[in-house]
C-alpha cells in the first residue's frame, strides 16, 4: 500500500531539492570539469593521480576510487587492501550530507573529522609504501610520467633508487 506524504512531509522533501539544488547551481561547473579532467587523464595517461602523472609515484589517495567502488560492492577486505581510508571517506561523506541536506544545517566538526582522515591516510601511506612499493598496486612506479619525459636521466635515477 502506498502512503501518500502529508504537507509536512512534502515540506521537508522540497527543502532537501533545494539544498541540494543550490549546491548544484553553486558547484556543479566544478564537479563536472573534475568528471571532465577525470576521463580525459584516464583516457590520455591511464591515471587520474596528478603525483603518479608528473613524479610516477603514487599518492595518499591512490586507490581511493577502486576502494570506494569495492566499498560499495561488498568487498571490504579488497577496499581495504587498495586504500583503508575509503570507509572513513565514505562515512564522512554521509555525515556531511545528512548534516547540509537532511537536518539543513551548518556541518559542525567534519573539519576536524577531515584532518583527522587527512593524518590517517598519511600514516597508511607510510606504512603501506615501506611494506608494498613498487610491487603491489596501487602501490607501484608508474613509469610513464611527466618527469620521466622531461627530465634527463630521470628513469636511470628511479630505477637505481629502486634497485632496478
Amino acid at each position: 500500500m502506498i502512503k501518500r506524504m502529508n504537507k509536512e512531509e512534502c515540506s521537508r522533501v522540497s527543502a532537501i531539492w533545494e539544498r541540494i539544488e543550490r549546491d548544484i547551481r553553486q558547484h556543479g561547473a566544478g564537479v563536472f570539469a573534475v568528471i571532465v579532467l577525470y576521463f580525459v587523464t584516464h583516457g590520455v595517461f591511464d591515471a587520474f593521480c596528478p603525483s603518479v602523472l608528473i613524479t610516477g609515484f603514487p599518492c595518499p589517495g591512490c586507490g581511493m576510487t577502486r576502494a570506494v567502488l569495492c566499498l560499495f560492492r561488498g568487498q571490504f577486505q579488497r577496499s581495504w587492501a587498495l586504500n583503508p581510508a575509503a570507509g572513513l571517506w565514505v562515512l564522512w561523506a554521509l555525515w556531511f550530507a545528512f548534516e547540509r541536506y537532511i537536518r539543513g544545517r551548518k556541518c559542525r566538526g567534519l573539519s576536524g573529522a577531515l584532518c583527522a582522515i587527512a593524518v590517517f591516510m598519511i600514516v597508511a601511506y607510510t606504512v603501506r609504501m615501506r611494506l608494498y612499493f613498487p610491487d603491489r598496486p596501487p602501490y607501484v612506479y608508474t613509469g610513464n610520467n611527466l618527469f620521466s619525459k622531461m627530465i634527463p636521466n630521470y628513469r636511470q635515477l628511479i630505477r637505481q633508487l629502486l634497485g632496478r
